[in-house]
């Protein structure tokens, strides 16, 4: 399994798409940095603020990764590579967990890159005056970050499920995208309707920050321990799917 990680890392690392958005988050920390000073500065701000604002903005890395889990397995297909991948005296389990695993990693890549970028030029750029006083703060940055991941580790789950059903990185992606995009209308839709089933829904889940700091969550009837479990049967099923039709169909190219 080890070996069979450092060999989708090289892959990865071979990929112009990837040395791309490995500069994304710094470039936009850069940007965000630009835009706000002013307005940071204005307020007595300090680095917290400033990561808060980068914070708002990982949504982007989502939309990375279902670029990634799109293509990873699907590309095989398409590429004619995939029997001879499984000349090899691997199992059809471990190489579709050894994707998905990969993808899983590429997403905590980019947000530890995030939180890095953002607290270098925030503390360069802003100072941590305050800080001391706005630790409250840091907490609800780091729930923002939990809560991001959270949403990126379900997309791409999905959107891999769908690449391994259908064997089509371009189908895939724009489902992924549309699924995150649309979900979360979706379960605005719901919460404002008062529609009981939404508390099923996954975005409903995800708001990890409904839980904390004295929020109320999206439904009355919902709790942390409720959602942990609706989004571990949401993936649970995702891959699932994913893993049913790669492993008990033929491979065909």
């Amino acid at each position: 399994m080890i070996s069979m990680l450092v060999n989708e890392h090289y892959r990865l690392a071979r990929n112009r798409f990837i040395q791309l958005s490995m500069l994304v988050m710094p470039v936009l920390a850069c940007l965000m940095a630009m835009f706000f000073s002013d307005l940071v500065k204005v307020n007595n701000g300090n680095m917290l603020n400033y990561m808060s604002i980068i914070a708002s903005t990982l949504i982007v890395i989502s939309f990375m990764g279902i670029g990634v889990a799109g293509t990873i397995l699907s590309n095989e297909y398409q590429n004619g590579t995939l029997k001879l991948i499984m000349i090899r005296p691997i199992s059809r389990s471990a190489l579709l967990f050894s994707k998905w695993l990969t993808v899983i990693l590429y997403l905590l890549y980019l947000f530890i890159l995030a939180f890095a970028a953002s607290m270098a030029l925030g503390s360069l750029l802003f100072g941590f005056e305050g800080f001391g006083a706005n630790g409250h703060m840091f907490s609800a940055i780091m729930l923002k970050y939990a809560m991001a991941f959270t949403e990126a580790f379900m997309i791409v789950t999905f959107t891999y499920m769908v690449s391994v059903v259908f064997k089509n990185g371009a189908f895939s992606i724009g489902l992924g995208m549309a699924a995150l995009l649309g979900g979360k209308m979706v379960t605005e839709v719901f919460r404002l309707l008062e529609w009981k089933g939404g508390i099923f829904l996954l975005f409903a889940n995800t708001k990890l920050d409904q839980y904390f700091f004295g929020n109320k969550p999206v439904y009355d009837e919902m709790s942390f321990s409720f959602s942990m479990i609706i989004l571990g049967l949401h993936f649970f099923f995702f891959y699932g799917v994913a893993w049913w039709f790669f492993v008990k169909r033929d491979i065909s190219v």
